[in-house]
């Protein structure tokens, strides 16, 4: 009988031992694992702010002093002001025009400059017009600065900066579907103008494009 209960109390105590090593087992896998867990997330999150595009935040006089997630900023429209490069493309005293296709301004399909391009945070303007004249115009000089203004609309606060690009010949663009576009005198927008066929940008422009062409053309 005593030799059945020295057994049993062995038994048992191995059974203990056992059981401490399972949970020290345990508790090192769940240690690992939540390691594991909370670094695929940071992993997550950091791609995820790779993917976003940030938005650079600007007072009226066009220095920067913040950025903010377009996601974000499209959410809260009209909270910040974000610098917009719209580029003006002239032949002459004509100017070429494309139906609308943008998604930070409304009037889908009305009629608009070709290039028009919402900075990025870390860029300087100098950087974005060079990747967009590679992109649309590689053959072509740098655009010239012409005006920066304010527009506001439904989808938030902008401040434009107006360019001038001066081209020989249609075929100087590259990646617009030139199907439908064309270019256009100042007397051909004016015969059009408030009748929904070109953006409230546009028109907002004409005035400051028609005196600059009548004063001395478009300058070069």
């Amino acid at each position: 009988m005593a030799n059945s209960i020295e057994y049993f109390r062995d038994s048992l105590s191995e059974c203990k031992g056992l059981l401490v090593d399972f949970f020290v087992v345990l508790a090192l896998f769940l240690g690992v694992a939540a390691i594991i867990l909370i670094l695929y997330h940071l992993f997550l999150v950091k791609q995820s702010h790779l993917k976003e595009y940030w938005l650079p935040i600007v007072d009226n006089g066009g220095k920067v002093i913040g950025r903010v997630a377009r996601s974000v900023s499209f959410e809260t429209p009209g909270k910040y002001q974000h610098p917009v490069i719209r580029i003006l493309i002239s032949k002459g005293r004509s100017i070429y025009l494309l139906p609308r296709r943008f998604e930070f301004f409304p009037e889908y399909g009305l009629y608009d400059y070709p290039i028009e391009y919402l900075m990025e945070f870390g860029k300087s303007i100098e950087e974005t017009i060079s990747e967009i004249q590679k992109k649309y115009f590689p053959n072509s000089p740098q655009p010239r600065f012409l005006l920066k203004y304010k527009h506001e609309n439904k989808f938030g606060n902008w401040q434009i900066l107006l360019y001038n690009l001066r081209v020989e010949d249609e075929k100087d663009l590259m990646g617009f579907d030139k199907s439908k576009g064309k270019f256009w005198t100042i007397p051909q927008l004016q015969e059009n103008f408030g009748k929904a066929f070109f953006s409230s940008v546009l028109e907002g422009e004409l005035d400051f494009i028609k005196t600059i062409i009548d004063i001395n053309g478009l300058p070069t």
